[in-house]
């Protein structure tokens, strides 16, 4: 029995015309074609349906049809909660696959008509799925996806569906674009505020954080800051602390603040302790040898530092051991011990989903510590090469230390 089926029975149940259920909000003609399945009622006319029928608006949309897309959006959570704990390629795409295998089905019948939570969601889904398999990149059906989830209600889910319109802006490093979105998203939170979730505010204001840090904007980029810390503080939550702790240290590592950078690595070890999380453990592991080059300047200690990565599949590490290997190169340079330097930058190289600045330009000062060593060594061609890619890759980036870094080594190489 499908919606219209059921609106009729139950006029007819309790004997009432369609003109009695219709009332002053609906005409006899459109309820009719409600009834016959000629028409889609929207979720205003639903809600006015039930209380003429006086049932509860839930209890009207218990079909057949919404009772199988409920077991749907359950084996699609199930199957999402899979890809979040999955770190092999391989892997988690055939769960991408998976997941729009399970889906596709429903959109081609037309089942995903955008009425509940749970068909926006799947929808939602769906679409995402076809973007992470190349199938359609496009963008404009996200925006038909917050209309669909504003006629539900689910405003804090419009933060989201932002969040990842400005992620494919950030991508392709038009970060001021993508802070425009992030703006969109901020005017549901001024007109829904009391009807948002926590966790997705603090979501959107990292990233207006993290836009902000990327175009050199740090006094604005600290007030988001501030907002989220203050919000996490009032409502005692933890999500998303540990990002904001890193995100301190770093910015305090590059002003040179001892205190404050000492201050934040300390909490970022007890948070990484309280979340048992292995990336998490991984990226202190990164931030612990950041802080020694860059705070206490012990380049033996830095070499001396070792950490176990076996407890990650490689497929997770092998991109980031670049940075690894560029804090390790640095140490070595440091000590001028040229060739061990060259032996850990041998391999160095951009990974594809690092975007933001402050990674770029920490991953580019690597090239210019290759060169350098190269320079040294008396190897004057690939020391030029190297250096000559590093100014290149930073020439539209924010400035930072290791941009002056890279621009004081081209002048001693050239």
């Amino acid at each position: 029995m499908n919606l219209g089926e059921k609106i009729k029975r139950l006029r007819k149940e309790r004997k009432m015309t369609l003109a009695e259920v219709a009332g002053d909000k609906l005409s006899k003609g459109m309820l009719s074609l409600i009834e016959n399945g000629k028409a889609q009622p929207s979720m205003e006319s639903l809600q006015h349906i039930a209380k003429q029928l006086g049932i509860d608006v839930s209890e009207l949309m218990q079909t057949g049809e919404v009772n199988e897309i409920r077991e749907l959006y359950k084996q699609v959570e199930a199957l999402r909660l899979a890809i979040n704990n999955e770190y092999v390629k391989e892997k988690y795409m055939q769960l991408y696959q998976n997941l729009l295998d399970l889906i596709d089905p429903y959109v081609k019948e037309g089942k995903l008509k955008g009425q509940t939570y749970e068909e926006v969601s799947l929808y939602e889904t769906y679409v995402v799925m076809r973007n992470r398999l190349k199938i359609d990149e496009s963008t404009d059906v996200y925006y038909d996806i917050i209309q669909m989830y504003e006629k539900v209600h689910a405003y804090s889910k419009i933060l989201n569906v932002y969040s990842r319109l400005a992620s494919f802006e950030f991508e392709k490093r038009a970060y001021e674009a993508a802070l425009e979105v992030l703006f969109e998203a901020e005017k549901y939170v001024d007109k829904y505020d009391h009807l948002i979730g926590v966790l997705e505010k603090l979501d959107l204001y990292y990233n207006i954080t993290v836009m902000y840090a990327a175009i050199n904007e740090n006094e604005k980029a600290e007030n988001y800051l501030e907002m989220a810390l203050t919000i996490a503080k009032e409502k005692k939550v933890i999500y998303r602390l540990n990002d904001f702790y890193r995100f301190l240290f770093v910015s305090y590592c590059e002003e040179d603040n001892v205190e404050k950078a000492k201050y934040y690595i300390d909490k970022i070890h007890a948070m990484t302790s309280i979340l048992e999380d292995p990336i998490e453990l991984y990226v202190e592991q990164l931030l612990t040898l950041f802080y020694i080059n860059s705070i206490e300047k012990d380049y033996e200690k830095t070499i001396a530092t070792t950490f176990d990565q076996s407890f990650l599949p490689e497929e997770v590490y092998a991109d980031a051991n670049h940075f690894f290997h560029g804090e390790y190169g640095y140490a070595y340079w440091k000590l001028g011990r040229f060739e061990e330097a060259l032996e850990q930058l041998k391999h160095i190289r951009m990974p594809e989903q690092n975007h933001h600045p402050i990674d770029l330009v920490r991953l580019y000062r690597s090239y210019a510590i290759r060169a350098l060593c190269y320079f040294e060594l008396g190897d004057i061609e690939n020391a030029k090469r190297d250096i000559l890619y590093a100014v290149d890759g930073v020439k539209d980036l924010k400035d930072l230390y290791d941009k002056k870094f890279i621009h004081e080594a081209y002048k001693k190489i050239m």
